[in-house]
């Protein structure tokens, strides 16, 4: 007996060819949003331990290679004596963007973010407009440092405040003056905006002061978007004070090798509550001494003597900044749930 063999078709039915083509639609939107752009830098640097590809001038490529050449002196004679810290490593790669508007063209998606570092590469942009134009990069040079250098697995508040305690330090012709606060750096310029009064008490209470149990566990505090400049406040102020107090200071290193957690902060630096109110006090004289009325703050190091506070440079930048990365993850999510609720009633 013969069989007849027969072919199988496959064919769409109508609600789900159209399902298809709106998943189909979705995923060419979302490559559209996020996917990097194709990006050629007109210039290759290397260092001494960084290979720079640059769109910017020769002038600032050379400038920021200066930059971060000091940075990694400075971090290693900081973070060097740190038992997997790695003096031998391949160089460091990084991509410097001529302008802002590079740097988002190329990598669309950034919400609130000036700079970033993604393995391998740290990526940001020389910023022409601001006097300092390098603090942007050194914030992501020192993630790429704790990453590919000192291979230190850290906590969110001690990452985020290690990167800033470099970053916001005085680039000088002679280096890196790590601990020498220059307000010309983010979020030095937004320092008014935590501990706002006398009365630590009343700070908690105004929401100028976040609990630094919250600080340290990242549970419990305000919501991040819109606190963001508060946070970095928080964990700027608390890695300066643990790395520059003279009571704290010298075991600084011990915590970053335990990663910050807070029952490392506990047993190393002391009780979060007791440290809260020293930490406390200790910002306040901060903000005194970078508004000139606290001269004696600094004394004792190799520091110009504080000024008077210097008025913030481009100063609706970063929060337009933050308002313009809310705004887009807001349109990111309408134009997501618009195609999913499209695709329902297909």
């Amino acid at each position: 007996m013969a069989l007849e063999s027969g072919r199988f078709r496959w064919r769409l039915k109508g609600r789900e060819t159209r399902l298809l083509i709106y998943l189909l639609v979705l995923l060419g939107v979302v490559a559209w949003r996020f996917m990097p752009r194709p990006w050629h830098p007109s210039i290759t640097l290397e260092g001494p331990h960084h290979i720079i590809y640059s769109t910017a001038t020769r002038q600032q490529t050379e400038e920021t290679a200066q930059a971060m050449e000091s940075l990694y002196n400075a971090y290693s004679n900081r973070l060097g004596k740190l038992p997997q810290f790695q003096s031998h490593h391949p160089k460091l790669r990084v991509k410097l963007f001529k302008d802002r508007t590079e740097l988002r063209r190329v990598n669309p998606g950034l919400g609130w973010a000036e700079a970033f570092y993604r393995e391998p590469y740290c990526l940001a942009y020389y910023s022409a407009n601001e006097i300092n134009p390098c603090h942007w990069m050194l914030h992501e040079a020192t993630h790429q440092l704790n990453q590919e250098v000192a291979h230190v697995g850290l906590e969110k508040w001690l990452e985020e405040g290690l990167a800033e305690y470099f970053s916001t330090s005085r680039l000088t012709p002679d280096g890196l003056m790590v601990g020498r606060i220059d307000p010309n750096t983010y979020p030095v310029w937004w320092m008014d905006e935590i501990a706002t009064s006398p009365d630590l008490a009343g700070n908690l209470r105004n929401g100028s002061v976040i609990p630094l149990r919250c600080i340290i566990t990242g549970h419990g505090g305000p919501g991040m978007n819109s606190h963001f400049n508060l946070y970095y406040l928080h964990w700027w102020t608390l890695t300066y004070f643990v790395f520059e107090s003279p009571q704290h200071r010298e075991r600084a290193l011990a915590l970053v090798q335990r990663g910050g957690g807070l029952d490392d902060f506990e047993q190393i630096v002391g009780p979060v509550d007791t440290v809260q109110a020293e930490w406390y006090a200790y910002v306040r004289r901060m903000k005194a001494a970078l508004a000139g009325s606290d001269l004696e703050f600094f004394k004792g190091r190799k520091r110009s003597a504080p000024s008077t506070r210097l008025p913030k440079p481009n100063e609706a930048q970063p929060q337009a900044m933050i308002q313009n990365g809310r705004e887009a993850h807001a349109k990111d999510a309408k134009l997501l749930s618009s195609l999913a609720s499209f695709a329902s009633f297909a």
